[in-house]
């Protein structure tokens, strides 16, 4: 879906943290759209290592939830949207909670975010 999403822009994925970190050394990012998922549950990770270097820190950085079936308690989500923040992603789309057409929120949601965010094209 996230491809779909973002037709248009130069995308890159990365099915790892290894394969994240070395794409961050090989080329400049705007946005870093990481999901729950990532790498079995390793988004925390890529976040902590985006904003702790002082290369990539100014990146924006989306955290995701795609899926209904993970993270089902309304204390997780939380959890997961604070430790998001705090961790300092711009934010923590669940966009399980897009109800009309979920392609097309997300995209508002990212591009609103894109937008809030100095130097971001």
């Amino acid at each position: 879906m996230l491809e779909r999403i973002l037709a248009g822009h130069d995308l890159s994925c990365a099915e790892t943290l290894a394969q994240a970190e070395e794409l961050l050394h090989q080329r400049t990012f705007d946005l870093i759209v990481c999901t729950v998922f990532f790498d079995e549950s390793r988004m925390f990770d890529l976040l902590r290592l985006a904003k702790n270097s002082p290369e990539w820190q100014r990146i924006p950085f989306v955290c995701a939830r795609l899926r209904r079936h993970v993270l089902e308690s309304s204390i997780a989500l939380q959890g997961v949207a604070f430790t998001c923040k705090a961790l300092g992603a711009t934010a923590f789309l669940n966009i399980t909670d897009f109800q009309v057409d979920s392609e097309r929120e997300m995209r508002v949601a990212i591009e609103s975010q894109a937008a809030a965010t100095p130097g971001m094209a």
